[in-house]
């Protein structure tokens, strides 16, 4: 399976990717997974354990590059544990009961289910978040706990790290203000990712048919390629951010977005 071409191939996926989220800061993840899942299925891989690959070994990704994020952006943290506690403490559970419940439905709906998520991120792409100042709501546990697990599990569910669900639900649900959300959302991504990561790996121990440098299902070598490419890519992306009309290629990276989606439900039938 693993053949120079398939790696190059990788490389170059993870590369292109990674340039253009660090130039308009998308998440790479929603435009990683339909190409996972083609590379995998083209290498020999069921349709329904390539999707499954596909959304475990994107969240490894996804798991390493918001802790990068959240490293960055740890200082918004100040004064916000009492929104980040609940929310990635359900998360964790949220992200695990995601992944497993993945495990066991067919490829077809998995299809299915990142199309529906996928357009959802497509929208919220078109959307701009509002940029004047207001005071930080205060959010009971009755609210943060479930939203957590509900926002865990979605995202475990489709491969997703859960960012931009974290980002929807706090500004566009409950007023939080955007400039509070970014420290939040990248570390709620970071933990939801890393266990989603584990749920995969071990609910896809003693599957048959996993390319090798597989865990479950999770697939290191693939990960590891787009990786190496991604993450330089995505820094040298962020220095031509301020020389380009980064709001209209975003607009134009949402309707290439909702286009997958049409494509990943209609594949699914």
């Amino acid at each position: 399976m693993w053949s120079l071409p398939v790696l190059g191939l990788l490389l170059a996926i993870g590369g292109t990717i990674g340039f253009f989220s660090g130039l308009i800061g998308i998440g790479g993840g929603s435009f990683m997974i339909p190409a996972l899942v083609i590379v995998f299925a083209a290498t020999g891989s069921p349709q329904d354990l390539a999707v499954k690959m596909a959304f475990g070994t994107n969240l490894v990704v996804g798991s390493l590059t918001a802790l990068a994020g959240f490293l960055v952006h740890k200082q918004h943290l100040t004064g916000q544990w009492d929104v980040v506690v609940p929310l990635a403490s359900s998360g964790v559970v949220g992200a695990i009961c995601g992944s497993t419940a993945a495990s066991h439905l067919p490829g077809a709906l998995l299809r299915v289910l990142f199309g529906i998520a996928a357009a959802v991120v497509a929208v919220a792409m078109f959307l701009k978040p509002e940029e004047f100042d207001r005071a930080r709501p205060r959010l009971p546990l009755t609210l943060l706990l479930p939203l957590g697990l509900g926002i865990g599990f979605a995202a475990s569910l489709v491969g997703l790290g859960g960012a931009v669900f974290t980002t929807i639900a706090l500004v566009a649900i409950l007023k939080y203000p955007m400039r509070h959300v970014v420290g939040v959302s990248t570390f709620v991504q970071t933990v939801g990712a890393l266990f989603g990561t584990l749920g995969y790996m071990v609910n896809g121990l003693g599957v048959s048919g996993l390319p090798r440098f597989s865990v479950g299902y999770v697939n290191l070598l693939a990960a590891g390629a787009m990786m190496a490419a991604g993450v330089p890519l995505a820094r040298l992306g962020a220095q031509f951010t301020h020389r380009i009309d980064a709001a209209a290629l975003k607009r134009v990276f949402a309707i290439a977005l909702l286009i997958i989606a049409f494509f990943m439900i209609w594949s699914a039938r």
